[in-house]
């Protein structure tokens, strides 16, 4: 085996996720190289096979982690499926990539988290803003101290789906039940960066709602084909301490909109921050930092570095393949559902709730 690591990519094919996200990176990489691929049938794995210049693929993930040429499978794929296709790479001990959120609901994270503890094997979930250049810009500020104390931290933000229409592609998130809902997906990414920066929730108070009861899928022209119900809900809010005393408060709507899309403000006692974007999904975005310190005007700080999604993924995987690489594992994962479950059980309840971390 050579000294690359090695892939086993699961849902790399023409036009999907994977091909934006991950294979700009992973194909012009001196560090990784896909060996082999698999997806839903063998006839789609050979034609993605064809398509990215791969040589080996199989119809099964069963086959794939069986593949000794390969030593960490990735898995890119819609959200129900992560953890049964997931699961064959881990029983043979293979390292182990997944997309966020790591499964469905809280319990199939932990069993995830479990077995990957068990085989000693090295995982990453992809929670990849925390690799945004405006997230260290803003971790780099706050832990220097420029800003004081923190005071509090508010995030108004935008979900693109969940709105009045969604493709077929992604239908099935309307669908509360699949795991792929404004809670999970922006917020999830969102809320991760916020914890990676400034820590986790001492407790949560949540409010979901459904504003809209139906969606709208249009097929790939924008025509519509059918109206769907939507139990995923188009409106959350979720406030609460931070352990480190700070307040914080969160309100994710679905949709996009012609006014904001994306505002973050941080007050510290000595500064202010504001990150500023077209869109919620700060996993996705190239949005702009905003600084006051000392009581100057608000003023843009200028980053060099490239943004975009395949830009964070990338980074991501730079961080996994470093003996101390700064990267979310499973178990990070783990308490990222926790938080979810806690959201949710409060929206649900009422009540101010907790979660371990």
């Amino acid at each position: 085996m050579s000294s690359k690591i090695n892939i086993g990519f699961i849902g790399l094919s023409k036009g999907r996720w994977a091909e934006h996200a991950h294979a700009p990176y992973l194909q012009n990489s001196s560090i990784y190289s896909i060996k082999a691929l698999a997806n839903s049938t063998l006839e789609s794995a050979k034609s993605a096979a064809e398509t990215f210049g791969i040589d080996k693929y199989y119809g099964t993930p069963e086959e794939l982690a069986q593949d000794r040429n390969v030593d960490t499978i990735v898995v890119s794929v819609k959200v129900p499926l992560h953890k049964q296709l997931i699961m064959p790479a881990v029983q043979q001990g293979k390292n182990a990539i997944v997309e966020w959120p790591l499964g469905r609901n809280l319990q199939e994270a932990e069993e995830l988290a479990a077995l990957a503890r068990s085989k000693g094997i090295k995982t990453m979930v992809i929670l990849q803003a925390r690799q945004s250049s405006v997230i260290k810009k803003m971790k780099e500020i706050v832990d220097s101290g420029k800003l004081g104390k923190i005071l509090s931290i508010h995030i108004y933000a935008s979900g693109s789906a969940w709105g009045s229409a969604i493709d077929t592609a992604n239908a099935y998130a309307a669908n509360i039940a699949n795991g792929v809902t404004l809670t999970s997906v922006p917020g999830g990414h969102t809320l991760d960066a916020m914890c990676y920066v400034f820590g986790e929730f001492k407790s949560v108070t949540a409010t979901m709602h459904n504003a809209r009861k139906t969606i709208e899928v249009r097929d790939e022209k924008g025509n519509k084909i059918r109206e769907e119900p939507m139990t995923s809900h188009d409106q959350m809010s979720v406030s609460g301490l931070l352990t480190s005393g700070a307040y914080a408060s969160i309100h994710l709507r679905g949709g996009s909109y012609k006014g904001t899309n994306l505002l973050w403000e941080v007050e510290g006692t000595q500064g202010e921050l504001q990150i500023r974007g077209t869109t919620g999904h700060m996993q996705l975005s190239s949005p702009t930092l905003f600084a006051s310190l000392n009581g100057e005007d608000l003023t843009e700080i200028k980053l060099d570095e490239e943004q975009g999604a395949h830009v964070n993924v990338g980074r991501a995987y730079d961080e996994f393949a470093k003996k101390d690489g700064i990267y979310p594992s499973w178990e990070d994962a783990v308490i990222r559902h926790r938080m979810l479950e806690a959201i949710y059980k409060s929206a649900q309840t009422g009540a101010t709730q907790t979660y371990e971390h």
